[in-house]
């Protein structure tokens, strides 16, 4: 009796699983139709499934059960609930970033999904950003400043998490600085505008360093042009030397500014990337087939190359900026995993290493006990079982942009119509889109959020 249900407790082994692997199915196929709904602007559908249902994705999967209905809702112009999503995302993210990685090395043996999505640490960050623009779209300027306050501490515990020769592509956000800097600026105090200059400081060093480094694009020229005027401000030698670095570029200074409107475009461009499985199956001379699974992203291009920020004046007068590239998220999160590729190399290794010990050691005791035809038979629903088990974590925030792209028109007080014109890789035209009219006055600092596709 005994002997019969060791091996039924086998065969619930594989139904066990089998139910599992389900069950993540289930939850990944309900993410991507939510996705696919945000990708067709279909926001009220999208919001419908999400409501009240944080369980939709599995419980291991509620950050990006947040996550998603966070941005969702943003995009969908409900920012104050927006508002609470990204809160109990951050509150959910916080959470699991602070259990130890020793707790989840049980899931190892089992299967990655086994284990609650922690985030990608460019993720968390981008909770703030979209937080700021929240508060900022509810004229909550106070708000948006605390978000800013945050980005600095986040960074720092991002990379606390790192030994020194650990340490990933991403542990600077050039663009996250840049917006801090904005807010800061749109706060018009003395000490914010000192806040102002040191985070535009941050974001030029991190867009020449490590932004050129791993992801190929540099300085939006508008930072250029605000940390050029925030360092006049400041009446500091360091003025001179920025003044001498960028003497081409024409800028305004702090007092221009203030007698005109700085309306900014924030551009969410393009699609997320796929992060898809990679694997490899090693036959072993024993007979036993071992699987290694490892994560990868898949860029998906976007039929929009460039874009323009216009507006028009009562006179049908055009004044427009090029729309330029803040932060490329698809390079940062394929960059980001490139980095610690050795490290999930490493452990896709152990987890195959460590399930074909324990299949030898079954093996032998199976021989042991019901001879070799049982033995075999085992061996051969290892190799299946390995099959299927061994999976990659290609759980990802789905809903996020492919680029956020920013511009920014200083213009006189009075009323205008503003629209985007986006063109293809050739230069021809795609689509103008309009935005709305409304009035500017000297000093007021607005922003047009967008979703391009």
């Amino acid at each position: 009796m005994g002997r019969l249900l060791s091996v039924f407790s086998g065969k619930r082994l594989f139904l066990s699983f089998f139910l599992f692997l389900s069950s993540c199915s289930t939850a990944l196929k309900d993410q991507s139709q939510v996705s696919r709904l945000c990708l067709q602007d279909n926001y009220v559908k999208a919001k419908a499934i999400l409501n009240d249902n944080s369980h939709l994705y599995g419980r291991k999967n509620t950050l990006l059960y947040f996550l998603d209905k966070g941005l969702i809702l943003h995009l969908s112009g409900d920012y104050k609930e927006s508002i609470a999503a990204f809160d109990k995302a951050k509150r959910t993210f916080d959470e699991l970033y602070t259990r130890s990685l020793s707790a989840m090395a049980g899931t190892w043996l089992v299967n990655e999904y086994s284990a609650s999505y922690h985030g990608e640490d460019f993720e968390r960050v981008m909770i703030n950003i979209f937080q700021a623009l929240n508060y900022l779209m509810v004229g909550d300027l106070d708000e948006a400043l605390v978000e800013a306050r945050q980005v600095d501490s986040k960074l720092s515990v991002i990379n606390s998490r790192y030994k020194p020769g650990e340490k990933n592509a991403y542990k600077e956000d050039a663009f996250a600085r840049l917006f801090m800097g904005i807010i800061y600026e749109a706060s018009n105090t003395p000490e914010d505008m000192n806040n102002a200059f040191i985070s535009y400081r941050k974001a030029l060093e991190t867009y020449e360093t490590d932004y050129r480094k791993n992801y190929d694009f540099s300085a939006p020229s508008l930072l250029k042009e605000n940390l050029l005027a925030t360092a006049d401000y400041m009446g500091i030698e360091e003025a001179r030397e920025y003044r001498k670095k960028y003497q081409g570029i024409p800028y305004l200074s702090l007092k221009e500014k203030s007698q005109k409107a700085q309306v900014y475009l924030i551009q969410y461009e393009g699609v997320s990337p796929t992060k898809e499985e990679g694997s490899l199956v090693i036959p072993l001379p024993d007979g036993y087939l071992v699987k290694m699974a490892f994560p990868k992203y898949r860029r998906i291009p976007s039929k929009i190359k460039s874009s323009f920020f216009s507006a028009r004046d009562s006179s049908n007068g055009v004044i427009k900026a090029q729309v330029e590239t803040g932060e490329d998220i698809s390079a940062l999160a394929m960059q980001n995993l490139e980095s610690r590729k050795v490290r999930v190399m490493a452990k896709a290794i152990a987890v195959s290493s460590a399930k074909y010990l324990v299949e030898r050691q079954q093996e032998e005791a199976i021989r042991k006990k019901f001879g070799a035809k049982a033995a075999d038979s085992f061996k051969i629903a290892s190799s299946v079982f390995n099959a299927f088990s061994t999976k990659a974590d290609t759980r990802s925030w789905q809903t996020l942009p492919s680029e956020i792209r920013i511009a920014r028109l200083c213009l006189n007080a009075g009323e205008y119509s503003f629209f985007v014109e986006n063109t293809d890789s050739e230069g021809g035209f795609l689509e103008s889109v309009t935005l709305g009219k409304i009035k500017v006055a000297p000093g007021e600092t607005k922003f047009f959020l967008i979703r391009s596709l």
